[in-house]
């Protein structure tokens, strides 16, 4: 090796040791100084999150806070809201909270301490075809009554019945009066009700056996007036008196109708499900003084025709007496029924035509079921079935069968309304307690004095029923 190099290797080794040292330096005082930088940094990182967790807090204790006070204010609100409603009395007294509420005859009652409120209602609608004989009856169908009311009571002992009835598109007053029941068995009532009068007028339109009331009965019914009454009962007798002015929806430029009527009924004979019942009725009537009207007539115990088959008018009635008797046998599912009645007119002409008619029928249930009898009403109520109507369960509600032979005679004193013979079959089948679908075919009898002289026509007519 040459002195040069030699020389210029000792001399780099000597800048290496003098300089190294230098630059160690150096770099350990930058290391440090970025070490600080960093843990300034990671303070303020730490400054900075607790400052966002205290404000965290702070929102999240806001947000309690409020939560807090929107539960009180709804705590008072419902205390407020309770004590408000506790604070109301009805009429009837008492604390709110006590409100009964029941099922009763497939509608609920309502009831608040002597305070009692429970809808009412009925649909029958009717649909069917006339075999015309002399003159064109029209076919077709109607609702023959579509009834809306309430019952109940508005204190102890006092009660209430209202029901209207809507019925082809017009408005009727119907059961609507006032009552009293304190004295035991005994009930008085002042309103718009039926005078008691024959077996099968007593009887709901609900419950009687046929679509249409005999034309024995019906053409003497004066159906509900305005009256005063009394009916009383006891286990085998029930009693109806009662004074009576006219139909709520007529009105009169001079003296109105006027009537007394009472019936008499029982059943000397009962025993479980099986009965007799004998009864009786009288009224004494004088006509609407505008007019000395009385006017009897019957469309063949049916609706769809637009015209009466026989009818008698006296236009110059004084007064009238109208008779009834009644008797029915019950025998477990078999039933019998028979009525006369005679309405005894006397008129200024002094003819005194003299009118009756009678019916009998009889019915069998095929499932089995007995028709109830009711002694307050001194009638029947309606065939509950045993299974109703529920095919999944073996349940096909109650099959009835009947048959009835009516008679109605309104010649007599100078006056030929007609006479009509009508016999009238009829099926029955209750679906439930509520429910009940009606076939009848009617066959029509009529003489010369008819309205359409020796007009018979049959009658092909069904009801579907509900009531509540």
């Amino acid at each position: 090796m040459s002195k040069f190099s030699k020389s210029l290797l000792a001399t780099t080794a000597i800048l290496l040791v003098t300089v190294s040292p230098v630059l160690a330096d150096a770099k350990d005082d930058k290391i440090a100084a970025m070490e600080a930088q960093m843990r300034i940094m990671m303070q303020e990182i730490n400054t900075m999150k607790a400052e966002r967790a205290a404000e965290k807090a702070d929102v999240a204790a806001q947000q309690a806070s409020v939560t807090r006070k929107i539960e009180a204010i709804e705590v008072k609100a419902d205390q407020a809201a309770s004590n408000m409603a506790a604070n109301i009395a009805p009429a009837a007294g008492g604390a709110s909270n006590d409100v009964k509420i029941s099922m009763k005859g497939g509608a609920p009652k309502f009831q608040k301490g002597d305070f009692s409120f429970q809808p009412m209602g009925r649909i029958h609608l009717d649909a069917g075809s006339i075999d015309d004989d002399v003159v064109d009856h029209p076919n077709g169908a109607e609702f023959r009554r579509a009834r809306l009311g309430m019952k109940g009571k508005v204190a102890k002992d006092f009660g209430y019945k209202a029901e209207i009835d809507f019925a082809n598109e017009g408005v009727a007053l119907k059961g609507v009066y006032m009552n009293y029941t304190g004295i035991e068995d005994t009930e008085i009532r002042v309103g718009h009700f039926k005078p008691g009068y024959s077996l099968e007028d007593m009887t709901s339109s609900n419950d009687i056996t046929f679509i249409e009331r005999s034309a024995a009965t019906e053409p003497f019914s004066t159906s509900e007036q305005i009256g005063a009454g009394v009916l009383n009962h006891g286990k085998n007798y029930h009693v109806a008196l009662g004074v009576f002015n006219d139909d709520a929806g007529r009105q009169s430029n001079d003296d109105e109708q006027f009537s007394v009527a009472g019936r008499l009924a029982g059943t000397p004979y009962k025993d479980g499900k099986n009965l007799v019942h004998l009864g009786a009725s009288a009224s004494y009537r004088k006509p609407d003084q505008a007019n000395d009207r009385f006017d009897y007539d019957s469309r063949g115990e049916n609706r769809l025709q637009t015209s009466d088959s026989v009818s008698a008018v006296i236009n110059d009635g004084e007064n009238s007496t109208v008779v009834g008797l009644e008797a029915a046998a019950v025998a477990g599912p078999f039933s019998i029924q028979g009525e006369y009645v005679m309405a005894d007119v006397e008129n200024e002409a002094g003819n005194d035509p003299r009118f009756n008619g009678a019916s009998a029928q009889i019915a069998y249930t095929l499932t089995g079921e007995s028709r109830p009898y009711k002694i307050s009403k001194g009638a029947f109520g309606g065939i509950k079935p045993a299974k109703p109507f529920d095919p999944a369960n073996g349940g096909w509600g109650a099959l009835e069968l009947a048959a009835r032979y009516s008679h109605l005679d309104l010649n007599d004193g100078g006056i030929n309304g007609g006479e009509m013979n009508n016999v009238t079959l009829g099926a029955n089948w209750y679906l439930n307690n509520n429910m009940r679908l009606m076939s009848n075919v009617i066959f029509v009898d009529t003489d010369e004095n008819a309205v359409t002289p020796n007009d018979d026509p049959t009658i092909f007519i069904t009801r579907s029923q509900v009531k509540f």
